[in-house]
C-alpha cells in the first residue's frame, strides 16, 4: 500500500495481506533449523517485526490459523439490546427514530438492524387488507361454518359476483413493522384501510365452477344526486351480463365488502 503524499498517518493501515499458512510454516521451519529472525526476514523479503510476531504467536495458534480478533467494541450494552427488543415487540409499527428515542440510545439504523436480525426480526412493509370489524368477522365465520362440509359437486353450483372500485386516497403512506416472517398476518402487524367514497371507476365481474365473465366497467347513474353508482348501475350490469353467464342450477352469491351475503336470484330457466 502506497501512502498518500502529505496525507494523514493512520495506525489502522495494513501494509500487506495476511501471511498464508504455508508461509508461516516455512518461517517456523527455518527457525527450528537454526536460522535467525534477521536471516529469515532477508530470505523471504519480510519485515523483521513480521517474523518476530509470527514466531511469538506460533505456540498460541492452531495449525497456524490466526486467532480471532476482538473487533470493534460494541456501542451498546446487553441492557440496551433487551430494551430495543421489548420496544419493537410492544410497538411493531414504530420507526428507527422512535426506537432510539424510547430506548435512549444513540445507535445508527444499521446497528439497530444488526441487533434485531440476531433475533430474526426485520423491518417489513405491513400487509394491507380491508378493515374487518368483530361483527363482520363473526358473520363471515357463521357463513363458512354452515357450508364447510360442502363437496366439490356442491361448490361448483355457486356463482360469485363482486365489484371493485379504484378510489382516491387509497395509496396512503405505507406502514413498516418490526416482525419475524412467521408474524406476517398477525393482527397487530397488519395495516388496515377503510373504503373511501371518492370513487373514480368501478368494475364488475363474476366466476363459477365452469368459467368466468368479462370485466365489465360499470356506468354511473346520472339521475342520482351526486352522479355516483346506485342500484340502477348494478341492475344494468346484471341485465347485460347474466343472460350470457348464468345457467339453470347455479346459485348466485354476492360478495359484500364487510360480510358475505348469500342471495338466490329468481331468474327462471
Amino acid at each position: 500500500m502506497i501512502r498518500t503524499p502529505l496525507g494523514p498517518w493512520s495506525g489502522n493501515i495494513r501494509w500487506g495481506p495476511e501471511l498464508t499458512l504455508f508461509t508461516r510454516a516455512k518461517i517456523v521451519g527455518a527457525r527450528e533449523h537454526g536460522a535467525t529472525p534477521t536471516q529469515i526476514a532477508g530470505t523471504y523479503n519480510l519485515p523483521r517485526s513480521t517474523i518476530d510476531d509470527t514466531l511469538d504467536l506460533d505456540a498460541e495458534r492452531n495449525e497456524g490459523v490466526s486467532k480471532p480478533r476482538s473487533g470493534r467494541p460494541r456501542a451498546y450494552t446487553d441492557r440496551d439490546e433487551r430494551r430495543i427488543l421489548r420496544e419493537v415487540r410492544l410497538y411493531p409499527k414504530c420507526t428507527y427514530a422512535q426506537v432510539r428515542a424510547a430506548c435512549v440510545v444513540q445507535l445508527c439504523d444499521t446497528t439497530l438492524k444488526s441487533i434485531l436480525s440476531k433475533h430474526g426480526i426485520s423491518n417489513w412493509r405491513a400487509k394491507k387488507r380491508p378493515e374487518l370489524t368483530e361483527e363482520a368477522a363473526a358473520a363471515r365465520l357463521a357463513w363458512c361454518l354452515v357450508r364447510k362440509d360442502c363437496g366439490v359437486d356442491e361448490r361448483v353450483k355457486y356463482m360469485w359476483l363482486d365489484e371493485c372500485s379504484a378510489e382516491r386516497g387509497a395509496g396512503g403512506k405505507r406502514e413498516w413493522v418490526f416482525r419475524t416472517p412467521e408474524q406476517k398476518w398477525n393482527k397487530e402487524m397488519i395495516q388496515t384501510y377503510k373504503k373511501g367514497k371518492d370513487i373514480s371507476v368501478m368494475v364488475w365481474g363474476c366466476f363459477w365452477g365452469g368459467g368466468r365473465s368479462e370485466l365489465y366497467v360499470m356506468d354511473r347513474d346520472f339521475e342520482a344526486k351526486k352522479y355516483g353508482y346506485t342500484a340502477n348501475s348494478y341492475l344494468e350490469v346484471l341485465d347485460d351480463q347474466l343472460p350470457s353467464c348464468w345457467v339453470p342450477g347455479l346459485t348466485l352469491c354476492k360478495i359484500m365488502p364487510r360480510f358475505i351475503l348469500h342471495e338466490r336470484f329468481a331468474l327462471g330457466s
